[in-house]
């Protein structure tokens, strides 16, 4: 009788404590993460520059700038080129 006291208890207890996580959890809050204010600002071109280096240009409608973004396999991290302003450098 002791034994299926004790599992009652443990198990109230368990869920006391997921019951305060979930009130701590929905009172701080997740922060939100926004890819794009308005839709359709941006514009993703993956492509190669090499044969062995893939590169995504990245456009800004809203600017027209346009910057390309390298992963480097060496070293693990992005490489992000310089800003190139598309005003009347593209023939339409």
């Amino acid at each position: 009788m002791n034994d299926k006291k004790n599992r009652w208890l443990i198990l109230l207890l368990c869920i006391n404590v997921l019951l305060i996580t979930a009130i701590v959890i929905s009172h701080v809050g997740i922060p939100n993460a926004y890819g794009q204010v308005r839709p359709y600002d941006y514009m993703l071109i993956p492509g190669r520059m090499r044969s062995d280096t893939e590169v995504v240009w990245v456009v800004d409608l809203g600017t027209e700038q346009m910057t390309s973004c390298i992963f480097n396999k060496r070293t693990g991290q992005i490489e992000i080129g310089q800003v190139v302003d598309l005003i009347g450098k593209v023939p339409f």
